[in-house]
């Protein structure tokens, strides 16, 4: 599957394979192993003071920007017809938008009737120009690459041609955690949802690393699995901006990821970054709703909400933030049914509690609650604390959050991306 060639369990003969375990902790650890002298120059660094506001890349020519862009066009046909062998009359329709085009598939994508149907008919609530997706036939030998966004040729660095065909473990590597991509490729076999922040590489091992925040989802038609949808970010630039603590990979198939969604309406950023359980079939039921999270006690707390970034990701920040303002933390308790993450710390004499939870509206937000001590003090904590969590707190935009290129010359900002994947330096 994502990780290793192998079927889902609905197309075993007999018997079952053992999955991953459903607890909420992470699945794998970094890497010990030694990077090469060329690796370690490769990613020295390479950190960006803001980040960027639209993506970039080397410049192509017409005919590979035609043939990669999402789009096809005369020349793009010619272009890919040359690169691949396909005839140049056997041109797929357009690519897909919200306004009712047909999705375009490749004419060596391997799937059936009813699959292309699913593809077009996910397509189009969702903004291909935007969002970095691939999608993949689990039903077929191998779970297949069959349809991409611009995007994810951007991020991933093949173009659709190059990747068609192809298990996604194309943006593998060295530094990519064994664990984490065999606890992704149980959940896939037990057709479960997942989470995973794995090392990967643009371009295929021997490309430039960067942090890939995924997102996996199973589409069904009438409680059949026809597809896998995944949604990728780039947190290279978030991981970048820890200081005090070592990012870490993982992969969670958690509870309250197996949420039924419907495709009856378009498809935010906000919400192809949750891992669901899609049915494509209006009139099949949904999967069970999970359990709301438990009110939190009443209490008098300072914080910050409408957050964007993923709730794993923001209380390794909100540790790496206790950490270098000198508390004194431990992970008090994550919260299975839901987007919840507890922290317990001591600054001094102030001992408060500090809660990553997800709002109604499907942001997230950092709360505080003061526990003890002295309300001065606390307030002093707490001012410490926001100005370590820094941009943290600041609403980026999820398309923001994508392919970046780092930048050249002198001026390469203050953290190195080799301090951010220091599983990838470090002895």
């Amino acid at each position: 599957l994502w990780g290793r060639t192998a079927r889902p369990l609905h197309m075993q003969a007999g018997g079952s394979q053992a999955g991953p375990s459903s607890r909420e902790e992470p699945a794998g650890r970094p890497s010990g192993k030694k990077a090469s002298v060329p690796m370690e120059e490769e990613l020295r660094g390479r950190s960006w003071a803001t980040p960027p506001d639209r993506v970039s890349g080397r410049k192509r020519d017409g005919a590979e920007l035609a043939r990669c862009s999402g789009f096809w066009s005369a020349e793009g046909e010619r272009a890919e017809a040359a690169a691949s062998g396909i005839a140049a009359g056997e041109r797929p329709s357009k690519s897909p938008r919200r306004d009712g085009e047909t999705a375009l598939v490749h004419p060596r994508a391997e799937l059936d009737d009813l699959q292309r149907g699913l593809v077009r008919q996910f397509v189009s609530t969702i903004d291909a120009n935007e969002e970095s997706i691939v999608i993949t036939n689990p039903r077929a030998q191998g779970n297949p690459i069959v349809w991409v966004t611009r995007p994810w040729q951007d991020m991933c660095g093949f173009t659709y041609g190059e990747a068609v065909g192809r298990n996604p473990r194309l943006t593998q590597g060295e530094r990519s955690d064994p664990a984490v991509v065999a606890a992704i490729s149980g959940a896939l076999q037990q057709e479960r949802p997942c989470k995973a922040a794995m090392v990967n590489y643009r371009g295929g091992e021997g490309g430039p690393a960067f942090w890939n925040m995924l997102s996996i989802s199973p589409l069904l038609h009438r409680g059949q699995l026809q597809l896998y949808i995944a949604n990728l970010q780039d947190y290279s630039y978030h991981m970048g901006q820890m200081v005090s603590l070592t990012p870490s990979q993982f992969c969670r198939a958690a509870l309250h990821y197996r949420r039924g969604r419907r495709l009856d309406a378009p498809l935010t950023s906000l919400s192809l970054a949750k891992p669901a359980i899609y049915e494509a079939d209006g009139e099949h039921p949904l999967q069970p709703a999970p359990e709301p999270p438990p009110a939190q006690p009443m209490m008098r707390r300072l914080g910050w909400n409408k957050l964007v970034l993923e709730p794993e990701h923001l209380a390794d920040r909100v540790g790496d933030a206790l950490s270098r303002i000198d508390a004194q933390y431990e992970l008090a308790e994550r919260l299975a049914s839901g987007e919840s993450v507890v922290v317990s710390a001591r600054s001094g004499d102030v001992v408060m509690r500090v809660l990553v939870s997800e709002e109604a509206d499907g942001h997230y937000s950092i709360s505080c609650a003061r526990l003890s001590g002295d309300t001065f003090s606390y307030h002093a904590a707490f001012r410490q604390l926001k100005a370590a969590l820094g941009e943290a707190l600041t609403q980026h935009p999820l398309q923001s959050r994508g392919f970046v290129t780092p930048p050249t010359g002198a001026a390469r900002g203050a953290l190195p991306l080799a301090r951010a994947l220091p599983a990838l330096t470090a002895p």
